[in-house]
């Protein structure tokens, strides 16, 4: 029998020291059990409008629409995947329609993406995550931080399946290349990733302005350091992206399970 959950939220974002414009965007809906962070690319513009497209029209369909009366599933579902599973994946391809026409029909936004993480939770399907591109999610339990998503990068790419080290990877790809990102095709393919969480569990959501410029011991240290309070622990996070040189914008969205 699945343990009964008290949830706590908090989430944040930052323009970081480097940037002018925040292309981060974050959604979320406690009441709804609906969390969604988007990292935007393609220019002030795009990539601005990118994000909010796509964290409003995850947040939308998981919130609204999917629970109308005359509700049809915009995407094929999959009898292998719970309903929440679904739900996310045929959310986020929704979110990849809408940033793709926009980019289509507005030259200001030619080429425009996002990266995003979408999380909900029941306790039938447990802790669902979809994501595509390098925002993360982890999973703070007992004092140990776990990535729960893999990067859609070119480095990840080259370390998983070349077996290059991280510094290898990083030298060989120039740069911090994404190979998967809403709205740069017509379709995409999230990934999705069930977890089941235990009382005391944190998930951390964050665009890669917090994991590239924060090691994830010190992410260990603020979480475990400031659990009793999300608010501070968030701000904390962003504190220490900003301090190791804010060279990007910064975006954490945190959900903690508590034993109701």
């Amino acid at each position: 029998m699945p343990v009964p959950f008290r949830i706590v939220t908090a989430a944040a974002t930052d323009v970081g020291r480097a940037r002018e414009v925040n292309e981060d965007a974050y959604s979320v809906h406690p009441d709804h059990n609906v969390w969604v962070l988007a990292d935007g690319m393609g220019g002030h513009v795009g990539g601005r409008i990118a994000s909010r497209i796509a964290a409003d029209a995850v947040a939308d369909f998981m919130v609204r629409w999917r629970k109308t009366p005359d509700f049809v599933w915009p995407f094929e579902i999959m009898e292998s995947r719970s309903h929440d599973e679904n739900a996310i994946a045929n959310a986020v391809r929704v979110a990849n329609v809408r940033v793709y026409n926009r980019s289509q029909v507005d030259e200001s936004c030619a080429g425009m993406g996002t990266t995003l993480v979408a999380m909900t939770y029941s306790p039938d399907a447990g802790f669902v995550i979809g994501h595509v591109g390098d925002s993360r999610c982890y999973r703070l339990r007992k004092d140990e931080l776990v990535q729960l998503t893999e990067d859609h990068s070119l480095v990840n790419h080259l370390k998983k399946f070349y077996h290059l080290t991280e510094q290898q990877a990083r030298a060989k790809a120039g740069k911090n290349v994404i190979i998967r990102a809403v709205g740069l095709e017509d379709d995409v393919d999230p990934e999705l990733t069930v977890d089941l969480p235990e009382p005391g569990d944190i998930y951390l959501a964050c665009s890669d302005g917090l994991s590239e410029m924060v090691d994830d011991w010190i992410m260990t240290n603020i979480l475990i350091g400031h659990q009793e309070h999300l608010d501070d622990a968030a701000n904390a996070l962003i504190r220490a992206a900003n301090q190791n040189g804010g060279n990007d914008n910064i975006t954490v969205v945190l959900v903690r399970f508590l034993r109701a």
